[in-house]
């Protein structure tokens, strides 16, 4: 019996009910009958996925487009003209109409490039999305990056989901977007004391081997709150942070956040000196 005659006889036969059908199916039918189930949920599953990717590379060539134009607008030869203003407000909020979608449908900061104008001129925008280092400059250093390498303790090879910062104790740790502490978690073992904050467009931070929580569980927090002290809780071979950055439940490389609010801010005072005449 072919895959067609399989189907038919089963539609037959719901008719008559399903426990008839399951009686009648011999087991032969009923592997075609569940190859058939699979294949099709398996179908599904990868067009979703097709969809989602064309639409985030659609979503991704029509910012970078209108970034463009921002950019031909900022680089012209009468920036502060009504006409260039309104110009630049017009494309400002074509990005803004776009932008939560598309933040929420990035896998990792890499597809933050074609926001970097509007986020000279929205800066606002980067507290609520982890682009800070959470410690204080000159606290730390960065003692392990992220991806593969040799455990400390174990000295197996794994896959280092995070960044370690290593500071001294009881320095202070800082949330680096604004969100809610959705878990504080007590633990001898792996992150030890450890914090998860819920930030928007799908992004949560993690800040691990802790020695002091000074947040509660719900809690709403800002950028650059204060939320814990480093220590070297779980298992950890000396004080440092542990920082992890989850987008849409996957654990991306951190790395590329640390600078993102700095340089934004950055370019935003070279401009500001730029047009009080300053050098």
């Amino acid at each position: 019996m072919n895959f067609f005659e399989t189907a038919t006889f089963c539609l037959k036969k719901i008719r008559k009910g399903i426990p008839n059908l399951f009686k009648e199916l011999r087991r032969k039918n009923l592997a075609y009958l569940l190859f058939l189930v699979l294949a099709s949920l398996v179908y599904v599953v990868q067009g979703g996925t097709d969809r989602s990717k064309k639409q985030l590379h659609a979503s991704t060539l029509s910012l970078a487009q209108y970034q463009e134009r921002l950019n031909m607008n900022t680089d012209s030869v009468f920036p502060d003209t009504l006409i260039i203003k309104t110009e630049r407000e017009q494309l400002l909020i074509a990005i803004e109409e776009n932008i939560v979608s598309y933040l929420y449908q990035i896998p990792d900061y890499s597809y933050m490039k074609p926001l970097e104008t509007y986020l000279k001129y929205r800066p606002d925008l980067l507290e609520q999305i982890p682009s800070a280092v959470p410690l204080q400059k000159g606290d730390y250093t960065l003692s392990s990056k992220y991806g593969i390498r040799n455990h400390p303790i174990s000295t197996s090879t794994k896959k280092h989901f995070g960044i370690d910062l290593a500071a001294a104790k009881n320095k202070p740790v800082y949330a680096s977007a604004s969100g809610t502490i959705t878990d504080i978690i007590y633990s001898e073992k792996g992150y030890g004391t450890h914090i998860i904050v819920r930030h928007r467009f799908g992004f949560q931070t993690l800040y691990g081997h802790l020695e002091k929580v000074l947040v509660r569980k719900g809690q709403n927090v800002k950028q650059h709150e204060l939320l814990a002290t480093v220590g070297s809780s779980g298992s950890s071979t000396g004080y440092h942070l542990h920082y992890e950055t989850i987008k849409n439940e996957i654990k991306i490389n951190p790395r590329p956040s640390l600078n993102l609010k700095k340089s934004i801010y950055d370019h935003l005072m070279e401009l500001n000196n730029i047009g009080h005449g300053e050098k």
